[in-house]
């Protein structure tokens, strides 16, 4: 999302404010690009920095040139942002957040994220992820997001639970409601049980754009998400 102009971005933010009224309306456009972008940036870490780090890197399936890893990131990076929105959108539309202006948050959101000419294609991709159920999209999401990243088999697969758990969290503090966090959070917990035990953030839902340095909350670093007890 840094890739948005700054007068569009506020532009937008002021239009979710018009339609939305509220004093924290601008407070929560806010808070939902400051979420996501974070989540977005986070994963690719996770699925690329950190596992070369952690495996070091495949002489086979590395890209053979400087721009071609950064093709790679930048395609894994879109992919992340396509399924995001979607994610958003369907937990938006489960708690009923904008609920009386659910269609116009569905074309806000889409032009918060990519402007208001949309790729065709990122479109195409738009609907493919909304027409599935939430396991289907998280098969599709890891499937597209390992081939743009091939390292990324390589991280632990509970991964594609936590995340799309971690953009709901993020939307439901974006909109105000920090009880749903907190049942989405313990979502999250039984996949990953050593999430609470966290001696700095204690495994709490944190506020969009803040993360925790020694486990990663929002989304975990490599070796609390490989643990097992």
């Amino acid at each position: 999302m840094e890739t948005i102009a700054q007068d569009r971005s506020a532009e937008v933010r002021a239009e979710f404010k018009q339609r939305l009224g509220g004093q924290t309306s601008i407070d929560t456009a806010d808070s939902l690009c400051r979420g996501v972008t974070t989540l977005r940036k986070l994963l690719v870490t996770r699925l690329h920095n950190d596992v070369e780090a952690q495996f070091g890197i495949d002489t086979i399936r590395a890209p053979s040139t400087k721009e071609e890893a950064r093709r790679e990131v930048r395609n894994a990076g879109t992919e992340i942002e396509v399924y995001s929105a979607v994610v958003v959108l369907a937990e938006a539309a489960h708690s009923g957040y904008a609920k009386a202006h659910f269609s116009w948050f569905c074309e806000w959101l889409t032009r918060l994220f990519w402007g208001d000419h949309p790729d065709v294609a990122l479109l195409e991709r738009l609907r493919d992820y909304d027409q599935l159920t939430d396991g289907e999209r998280r098969r599709m999401f890891a499937s597209h997001v390992e081939q743009a990243l091939p390292e990324a088999t390589s991280a632990p697969l509970v991964i594609y639970r936590l995340y799309p758990r971690a953009v709901r969290i993020a939307t439901s503090l974006a909109f105000g409601d920090r009880l749903r966090a907190s049942d989405i959070r313990n979502e999250q917990i039984a996949y990953l049980p050593v999430i609470a035990d966290c001696h700095e953030c204690h495994g709490a839902p944190l506020d969009n754009g803040e993360i925790c340095h020694q486990c990663g909350n929002p989304l975990w670093k490599l070796n609390w998400m490989n643990a097992t007890d």
